[in-house]
């Protein structure tokens, strides 16, 4: 059976086994991070008042390479749903790790999803991660 999150104009259903992690708001953001039971995490953060998808997704990419000097990203590309993404592979305890974070524009904020896990478990949740993302769409475009 499916849970419900709903704070911070975001909506979306997630399984129920997922553990959830509040964030404290600041000046410039607030968001959730869920935790999978098999490791890896998916991320919900509102930023307020942000310009540009392309920049702050530049921007998280160098903070990404600042941790992860190693690490292989995508070009920031333009979904069919006119989402900003960027996907990027690294090593971690000798672990292939995968992340993708995506931009979506609401309003005048950005709301950055970010979803990560192990490459295997990665793949694994990858249909579930898609689902959050349509059902946290949708309430999106149901606000607006």
């Amino acid at each position: 059976m499916p849970s419900t999150f709903e704070d911070f104009g975001a909506k979306f259903l997630y399984p129920d086994n997922w553990t959830i992690q509040a964030r404290e708001r600041d000046d410039q953001a607030e968001g959730v991070t869920l935790d999978l039971p098999g490791g890896g995490f998916f991320s919900v953060t509102r930023h307020f008042d942000q310009a540009s998808p392309e920049e702050l997704l530049d921007q998280l990419a160098r903070s990404m390479k600042k941790e992860y000097p190693d690490i292989e990203t995508d070009a920031l590309a333009v979904s069919a749903e006119d989402d900003f993404f960027i996907e990027a592979r690294f090593y971690y305890l000798d672990l292939l790790v995968t992340s993708r974070i995506t931009a979506i524009e609401s309003g005048d904020d950005l709301i950055i999803v970010q979803c990560q896990a192990e490459s295997r478990e990665f793949d694994r949740n990858e249909p579930v991660f898609g689902a959050i993302l349509r059902s946290l769409k949708e309430s999106l475009e149901a606000a607006d």
